[in-house]
């Protein structure tokens, strides 16, 4: 396999890799948004550091990929998919969205990646779904096409997203008075569980993730069961009993603030289809990099498939 620059874009962190000859990411650097100027400047810094000289690249962009210009969604940072290869010299460029790239890696996930939420064991068979908040929120699906799938970005983590119940109804309301109508990622995310907090609680000033996890755990419980309604109603959406995957530092930031129990009640919750949603397992993604291990392997794909062209 020759040398592929892999590169995993956040909105708030960069992972930036090789996939050589094993198809998994080696040489892994990982870097704030914040310290880079660009795209551009984070790849030179790369390259630079490393000496090395891909003339492929696979990247994993969090945001739409439409067209010849692509723009972050919750980052300042956009380029030309032209500009960026002339630059690096890449004969290759593949660019594809950051979840649809998590997607591509669920098949090569083994039990030392993920940590069951619930009962369940990892299938191989079946439509796959994995969402995360992080920035943002993420959601794409691996349908069981052909021998190796077939991954689906979507902007799912956009749908508008209300209360349940009275309890949320005063919660929701003051989100809308913040932030207008209301989406999915809007309240799941990071800085959704900033205003999750200010909606709890507003005689409290809530500067920081940390802090609420620390000091709210009325909080982090209603995000786990928003967390778990919204993962049954993508479940539901792609039928997803292969498995359904939660991915991003958020959640895993949680630790013992993640209740199990309260996510799978919230995950189930959804009549006429309790038992349907029973059988679908899930899972929390406990490896750091998922998104450059499936941009390994795309990689790996494109390599093979350039051998028997």
């Amino acid at each position: 396999m020759g040398q592929t620059l892999i590169a995993d874009i956040g909105g708030s962190n960069s992972r930036l890799a090789l996939a050589g000859a094993s198809g998994w990411p080696e040489r892994i650097l990982v870097t704030e948004n914040a310290m880079m100027a660009d795209l551009e400047t984070a790849v030179a810094r790369y390259l630079q550091e490393t000496g090395a000289r891909p003339r492929a690249a696979t990247f994993a962009i969090a945001g739409p990929i439409l067209g010849e210009e692509i723009a972050l969604t919750n980052c300042a940072w956009r380029f030309r998919r032209s500009e960026l290869a002339n630059r690096f010299g890449f004969t290759r460029l593949q660019i594809v969205n950051d979840f649809e790239a998590i997607a591509w890696a669920l098949p090569r996930l083994t039990a030392a990646h993920v940590r069951p939420l619930g009962q369940g064991a990892l299938s191989k068979e079946g439509v796959k779904l994995v969402l995360g908040p992080g920035t943002g929120l993420g959601v794409a699906a691996l349908l069981p096409v052909g021998r190796r799938g077939y991954a689906i970005a979507s902007e799912g983590g956009h749908i508008l997203f209300g209360a349940h119940g009275t309890e949320e109804r005063a919660v929701f309301d003051r989100l809308r008075e913040e932030c207008g109508t209301v989406s999915a990622e809007m309240v799941l995310s990071g800085p959704g569980l900033l205003r999750l907090a200010r909606a709890l609680h507003p005689e409290c000033g809530y500067r920081e993730p940390e802090a609420v996890i620390a000091a709210a755990r009325a909080v982090t419980g209603l995000f786990v069961r928003l967390l778990g309604r919204f993962a049954g109603d993508m479940a539901l959406a792609f039928k997803a009993l292969g498995g359904v995957y939660i991915a991003g530092s958020i959640v895993c930031g949680l630790g013992p603030l993640l209740d199990e129990a309260e996510f799978r009640a919230a995950f189930e919750g959804h009549p006429p289809h309790e038992g349907l949603l029973q059988a679908a397992p899930t899972f929390l993604i406990t490896s750091d990099q998922p998104g450059l291990i499936g941009c390994a392997a795309l990689a790996q794909m494109n390599e093979q498939a350039q051998a028997g062209a």
